[in-house]
């Protein structure tokens, strides 16, 4: 197992990136499987609609924990 405090900063890049791509070919195959004769295009529309909404999720979930934070310090 190698330790991330050790790598490189363009590793460190390079890692993230690549950990992005597989996360979002996973959420492609995911939507292809739920829609095995999805276009191309229907596809990217997707995609980008269950990304902002993960987004949002994880800005909401901030939100929250900010709140909650603030009221229980």
């Amino acid at each position: 197992m190698w330790d991330w405090r050790k790598l490189k900063p363009e590793e460190r890049v390079d890692l993230a990136i690549n950990m992005s791509d597989v996360c979002i070919r996973v959420c492609a195959e995911g939507v292809r499987a739920q829609y095995p004769n999805i276009s191309e295009e229907k596809l990217i529309e997707l995609m980008r609609e269950r990304l902002m909404f993960e987004k949002k999720l994880r800005e909401i979930s901030l939100t929250l924990d900010s709140f909650e934070k603030m009221w229980t310090t």
